[in-house]
């Protein structure tokens, strides 16, 4: 099946406003977690403490794990660059 393209990027940029207009204070409640946004970025759709554990929730919640987005959440005490060593 071919990618209908303008589809995609219409959606996409949906996603992508969505999720920069979600609460900070709503987000905070997944700090530490990995959670999977709804396919129009409104909502957190499943969370869990890794990633592999989110297609279980989300097909057990009647959500489609192939729609969502997957983003981690950092805890308090990560750094930007901190997992490559750039931190420091």
């Amino acid at each position: 099946m071919a990618l209908d393209m303008p589809a995609y990027l219409a959606s996409r940029r949906k996603f992508l406003a969505n999720r920069a207009a979600f609460p900070v204070e709503e987000l905070a409640k997944y700090t530490g977690q990995w959670v999977a946004w709804s396919p129009d970025g409104t909502r957190v759709a499943a969370s869990a403490a890794s990633p592999e554990l989110l297609d279980g929730i989300l097909e057990a919640n009647g959500e489609d794990p192939v729609t969502c987005v997957v983003e981690g959440i950092p805890d308090d005490d990560a750094l930007i660059g901190e997992a490559d060593g750039s931190a420091a």
